[in-house]
């Protein structure tokens, strides 16, 4: 049976295509719902592969521009407003970093935007799956794809904006949908998918959807909806699948390498490319300074303070840079010029080392997206190539540590956050109480998963988020008033142009 089919999709999506890449301060025009023919016909399986991956491609964002969704954004609005992220490019006023943000925040609707663009290419497929003519099994499983990645999206939508448009086909304009009940649907299409998912052995990498990546997103879910002893039989589900193990001790900083595709550690990844195009390209560009690899911005390092709370021996450290020389090997007056933030060990070391001509930062950078390549190399752009990780093993084994913990087993609890420090080489948690234990569950996420997306949802979830987060502004930038800050800044807002847009919001449905 050939297939063709007419979809309406809200244009927010489609208008930030037309943005200019040039300009990061260009406005959004308001734009309106219309149609879109989609005037492919679907017939084959093969036809049916290419309208999955299409929902896939999603996960990039709104075209193949500068620094859409999963390319940096979402890291953006995960890690910069929070107690360790630091903005170097626009220290103390970037709005994301400072809860000065509003409903025409770029990063914002970008993300926003990116999203909703997987959520209707999901819908679109699964709509047009459901009538081909295709094997059963087969068209199952692509189903159950398109249903993890409506899930993924409205993880990301509702647990940063709270109450959204849930849109579950086409559809005109439909008012805000209450979390829970986004919530609820997220865990109806996961539970959908892993019954049909296959394991992780059947795809060449990680990029594609599989049980164990439904399983552990659901974990997630139920993880940031406080429902914990399901967060935790979900973990466990996972973990008992042995498909997945930790990147040995001594070779974290491999893990992060834009030669390793689709090791273990990896549930589920946005792979990327070197170069021009590809999920993640412009990931290196924002994170790293440009003092330690040429052409990178700063806009996204960490704190001294986050920095110095790690143990000496801990080897994640080494995924931050301290005490490095110039990328370009410039000289200054005393030597080779090295930079380094007051403070901290390779500070004191440099600061009476002959021949160094020392640079105060005023924090520090992380290395996780340079991707293994040589940063004293030519300008490598804005493509190291480096996978967008979006579930790894050791956020499993602490989500399922956390859901144990509130339901009252520290024991099992803290064995499980002992396997992932092991790995780092730091001493066990022995003897905590729930409460002692909650706080270093916390702080260890923050040391594990440090700009992989997760720490704003983390604070959020921990009830200390407006606190912490503003402990750290005033840390970073002393002086400066920051009490404004409240709850009002848990969520982002809905995006102006989507209120302007759509009747069903801006009248209150």
């Amino acid at each position: 049976m050939m297939i063709m089919k007419m979809i309406k999709i809200p244009l927010l999506a489609l208008g930030l295509m037309l943005i200019s890449i040039m300009s990061c301060k260009e406005q959004l025009t308001e734009t309106i719902y219309s149609e879109v023919i989609a005037d492919t016909a679907y017939e084959t399986e093969a036809d049916a592969e290419v309208l999955i991956l299409g929902a896939y491609a999603g996960l990039k964002g709104w075209s193949q521009g500068f620094a859409a969704y999963y390319k940096h954004n979402y890291i953006q609005l995960s890690e910069l407003p929070t107690d360790y992220g630091q903005d170097t490019w626009s220290p103390g006023t970037d709005p994301l970093e400072t809860g000065t943000w509003d409903g025409n925040q770029q990063f914002i609707l970008d993300v926003w935007a990116s999203a909703y663009l997987v959520v209707d290419r999901a819908n679109f497929a699964i709509s047009t799956l459901e009538g081909m003519d295709i094997d059963a099994n087969a068209k199952a499983g692509f189903i159950a794809e398109a249903k993890f990645l409506r899930a993924l999206a409205y993880y990301d939508l509702t647990f940063n904006f709270k109450d959204v448009v849930l849109k579950l086909g086409e559809s005109e304009d439909l008012p805000l949908s209450p979390q829970a009940e986004v919530i609820t649907q997220i865990l109806k299409d996961l539970t959908d998918a892993i019954a049909v998912l296959p394991s992780s052995d059947v795809y060449d990498g990680v990029g594609r959807a599989t049980k164990g990546a439904a399983l552990g997103l659901r974990a997630k879910t139920n993880l940031n909806a406080k429902n914990w002893a399901a967060a935790a039989v979900d973990a466990k589900a996972v973990i008992d699948l042995g498909e997945y193990d930790l990147m040995p001790a001594g070779q974290l900083l491999s893990l992060y390498d834009a030669n390793n595709r689709s090791d273990n550690e990896f549930i589920f990844a946005v792979q990327s490319e070197t170069g021009t195009a590809g999920a993640t390209n412009t990931l290196s560009w924002f994170a790293l300074a440009g003092t330690y690899q040429s052409g990178g911005w700063g806009n996204l390092t960490v704190s001294v303070d986050f920095y110095n709370s790690f143990d000496l021996n801990d080897e994640r450290r080494t995924l931050m840079a301290n005490g490095y020389q110039d990328s370009r090997m410039r000289t200054g007056d005393d030597g080779d010029m090295y930079f380094a933030a007051p403070n901290t060990p390779e500070y004191d070391a440099l600061a009476i080392a002959p021949g160094i001509d020392l640079v105060d930062n005023t924090s520090v950078p992380f290395i996780k997206y340079a991707g293994g390549h040589d940063r004293f190399a030519p300008h490598l752009g804005a493509g190291t190539g480096v996978n967008y990780i979006v579930l790894r093993y050791a956020d499993i084994l602490l989500t399922r540590a956390e859901g144990l913990n509130e339901t009252g087993d520290q024991a099992g609890a803290m064995a499980l956050v002992n396997e992932v420090r092991a790995r780092a080489g730091v001493a066990d948690l022995v003897g905590l109480s729930q409460t002692a234990l909650r706080d270093a569950i916390l702080e260890e996420r923050a040391k594990e998963l440090f700009m992989e997306g997760s720490r704003r949802l983390d604070l959020i979830r921990s009830g200390r988020y407006i606190e912490l987060w503003r402990a750290g502004l005033e840390a970073k930038y002393p002086g400066s008033n920051f009490n404004y800050l409240d709850d009002s800044k848990i969520y982002f807002p809905v995006p102006q142009i989507e209120i302007d847009a759509n009747e069903q919001i801006s009248t209150g449905g």
